[in-house]
């Protein structure tokens, strides 16, 4: 081998060293150096099974985390029987699941957005709403919606803020 060979060879590998990402001790979290503002995006084993074309939660500077819009699914992905209130609950244990990848609780949501099918089932929705946030909520938007993925009762997306 020549020595320029030798040279492009150690500086080709130099520099992947160089640019190699370290390891993230988060499971489905991805570095994300490419997008400014985001450190990580997080994907559950779900999204990732059904190659759903979304993260779950993005986690960005200033210690936002940006859930995406949750429906009332079981672990196989199919939307879980019995209506709203079903729905509600399982909306809940999955954003549960995605804010304990970056050690959150529901206590660190500051913001949801509440789409709803049937805005007449406002009452009922609250109900479950309640049931999981307490006093002071978060802030809160709401629109009725017709047409949600899955054929979902509601769909919640939410922000939540890392301490």
């Amino acid at each position: 081998m020549t020595l320029k060979l030798l040279l492009l060879m150690f500086y080709a590998v130099l520099s992947a060293a160089a640019f190699a990402q370290p390891p993230n001790e988060l499971s489905n979290t991805h570095p994300a150096e490419a997008k400014p503002g985001a450190s990580a995006f997080y994907s559950s084993e779900p999204t990732l099974d059904q190659g759903l074309p979304f993260s779950d939660a993005v986690y960005t500077a200033g210690n936002f985390v940006f859930l995406s819009g949750l429906v009332g699914t079981g672990p196989d992905g199919a939307l879980v029987d019995g209506g709203l209130i079903p729905e509600t609950h399982a909306i809940f244990r999955q954003m549960r699941s995605h804010l304990s990848h970056f050690g959150l609780g529901l206590q660190d949501v500051v913001k949801c957005l509440v789409m709803i099918d049937n805005i007449d089932a406002w009452a009922e929705f609250n109900t479950v709403y309640t049931y999981y946030f307490e006093p002071p909520y978060p802030a809160r938007s709401a629109f009725g919606a017709d047409g949600l993925a899955l054929g979902a009762a509601l769909e919640l997306e939410c922000t939540a803020v890392k301490p």
